[in-house]
């Protein structure tokens, strides 16, 4: 009944501005967004570690980053560079990377910026494991061996994509 007097007097109903409100509370706001850019890395990491959004309003705030059409472009970006560097002939200032290993994983890294530019919904920890990936120097993309790059690389995929 209060709901129908609401509608027939014109005004939102009391749902709707409940929802409206617990949207606004569930945003990170930006101190939160801040606090997310200066603590990239242990955020990652916790994100990586299965760590929950919901838990931490920087935690949510760096999955929100993470997850931007602007940060997926970028990643995507990062993976056709890192293509192109294990490809173009060594350069001085060059940082050195397993050449070997990215070239033989061109089609999986190839896959990965499609999906990171396309509109499908992501999960952050995958996005996450994969920017580590992409930053960490010890790593299989700049040491180590082409199917530990691979098998590296399949776990992002699965957990950005949601898949076992």
């Amino acid at each position: 009944m209060i709901a129908q007097r609401a509608v027939l007097s014109g005004e939102k109903s009391f749902s709707w501005r409940l929802d409206r409100t617990a949207s606004r509370a569930l945003e990170p706001g930006p101190l939160a967004m801040l606090a997310a850019r200066v603590r990239v890395g242990s955020l990652n990491r916790s994100l990586i570690a299965h760590g929950d959004p919901a838990e931490s309003r920087q935690l949510a705030a760096r999955a929100q980053q993470l997850t931007s059409p602007r940060s997926r472009a970028a990643l995507a970006s990062d993976l056709d560079r890192l293509l192109w560097s294990a490809q173009a002939p060594a350069g001085r200032w060059r940082v050195p990377l397993h050449r070997e290993a990215v070239c033989a994983n061109a089609s999986a890294l190839g896959e990965l910026a499609g999906l990171l530019a396309s509109p499908t919904p992501l999960y952050a920890p995958g996005v996450a494991a994969l920017e580590e990936l992409l930053s960490d120097g010890l790593g299989p993309v700049y040491r180590g061996d082409g199917e530990a790059l691979a098998c590296r690389l399949g776990a992002c995929r699965a957990a950005m994509t949601g898949g076992a």
